[in-house]
């Protein structure tokens, strides 16, 4: 994810912000940037992202490393660094990210709204009722758990101040537009196992038989092209039937490995079967987190130091980046009775193309539905045309639909998802414009606190 995403996401997942209470004067500041002094819980708080995100990737290296063992971390290298020397390098990036991010925000003006500063207020009081141990224990102020829950807003209202439609740098709505249909596909797929009931994957004649169902379920589909409504209709009758059908062969496969007993006395025991559960396959509708806003500080679940790959997932762009109609919704009669509505789209699904970096390897990216049907959907597909698409294990029935029908203010482009949209685009702009603003930065150490503060002596064990 971009560096300056990473402010914003670790508060929620690390909960180790604060400023050493305790500590004495001459290392109550870890540094000086720029006229700024950043508070020793503030260092703590990044030095222990930075840490965190070295372990991580570590992991991501060696998933047999013992990452426990603070000798074994620091034995390893991460970019042709030392372990310590790469945590204390990123802890210092955060700390003028911080920096330029406050400094900027006062030299515009800017203010927290009124419901954003309730929010950092419950949050706040969230965080100390489920972590006051663990911060006290290590002379944490709530105070500071502020300043960096505030620092997590004041970022978010920097990047929209410049790069929200009609900001700064003078973006427009029509050029979100035409981001978001070149980079997302509106797409109906039935995913349809080239296995048996017992999980194994067809061979020969059986693998025949079930690749001509699957060409049967495109003629249907086929029989209707040219009428949207009813070539999704005929999928969704497509998807019973094939549900209906894996779980017979389940249920057969289940027979088949049936045994029968005898009890003590010598008499037969009826046959028991156990049915594997069916595997059955739908897109389902995502709906929309906005990102980075308030929501991604309070439900981020990775560490400020989260790793790049988490770019990579073509299904995450869409689940976190995709604004779509429930696909249920409960509404009352007026007689206390509530009735369910089914969306009209409920099995459609927002595929966003895949975003990656030069430190990206194929084997960390997944893809939405699979590598194959993914490439076919963003490089040979036709709106409105139905195609089957083979792969190893699997095909996929697969219609593309045009994406802008749906872009309405309900819908798929909603204020949200103007604002999603937004962040996929100019992320990395703004992530090149804090680099900027830091590296114009004059940077005083004090070498007494980062010593005393160092990551590998922390202990946020306290419960």
């Amino acid at each position: 994810m971009s560096k300056w995403k990473k402010i914003v996401a670790g508060l929620m997942a690390t909960a180790m912000v604060g400023s050493l209470a305790a500590c004495g004067s001459n290392t109550a500041y870890a540094m000086t940037i720029d006229g700024m002094q950043v508070k020793a819980g503030v260092y703590i708080y990044f030095a222990y992202s930075a840490y965190s995100e070295a372990v991580s990737t570590l992991q991501s290296q060696n998933s047999e490393l013992d990452t426990s063992d603070n000798d074994v971390v620091k034995a390893q290298k991460i970019d042709g660094k030392d372990t310590e020397t790469w945590i204390k390098d990123k802890t210092l990036e955060y700390c003028q990210q911080y920096v330029a991010v406050e400094q900027k925000y006062s030299e515009l003006s800017l203010e927290l709204s009124d419901e954003s500063k309730t929010e950092i207020d419950n949050t706040l009081n969230n965080f100390w009722d489920t972590n006051s141990k663990t911060f006290e224990a290590n002379g944490i102020s709530k105070e500071s758990v502020k300043l960096v829950l505030e620092n997590t807003y004041h970022t978010n209202d920097l990047f929209l101040y410049y790069y929200d439609i009609d900001g700064e740098e003078g973006v427009t709505e029509d050029e979100l537009k035409e981001y978001y249909i070149d980079n997302d596909a509106r797409v109906r797929y039935i995913k349809i196992d080239l296995k048996d009931g017992n999980g194994d994957l067809l061979k020969s004649d059986a693998k025949d038989a079930m690749l001509e169902q699957v060409n049967g379920y495109l003629k249907r589909v086929e029989a209707k092209e040219g009428d949207e409504e009813a070539m999704l209709d005929e999928m969704d009758a497509i998807q019973t039937d094939y549900n209906a059908y894996v779980t017979s062969i389940s249920e057969e496969a289940a027979a088949e490995t049936a045994t029968s007993a005898t009890d003590e006395n010598g008499n037969e025991i009826a046959a028991t079967t156990t049915t594997t559960a069916a595997t059955t396959t739908t897109a389902e509708t995502t709906t929309t987190a906005v990102a980075v806003t308030e929501e991604d500080s309070a439900a981020a679940t990775e560490t400020a130091g989260a790793d790049e790959a988490a770019e990579t997932t073509a299904a995450e762009e869409s689940a976190s980046e995709e604004t779509a109609t429930e696909a249920t919704t409960g509404e009352s009669d007026g007689s206390g009775e509530t009735t369910t509505t089914t969306s009209k789209y409920a099995n459609e699904t927002i595929i966003a193309k895949v975003t990656t970096n030069e430190k990206t390897k194929e084997e960390d990216i997944t893809y939405t539905p699979s590598k194959k049907a993914y490439d076919y959907i963003f490089n040979d597909a036709k709106l409105g045309v139905p195609a089957v698409v083979e792969d190893d294990e699997a095909c996929y029935l697969v219609l593309r639909l045009d994406i802008e029908e749906r872009m309405t203010d309900d819908d798929l482009w909603s204020d949200t998802q103007k604002t999603s949209v937004v962040t996929r685009k100019y992320s990395d702009a703004f992530e090149d414009m804090l680099d900027q603003w830091c590296d114009a930065q004059t940077v005083e150490k004090n070498d007494r606190a980062i010593k005393r503060y160092d990551a590998f002596d922390l202990d946020f064990s306290s419960k």
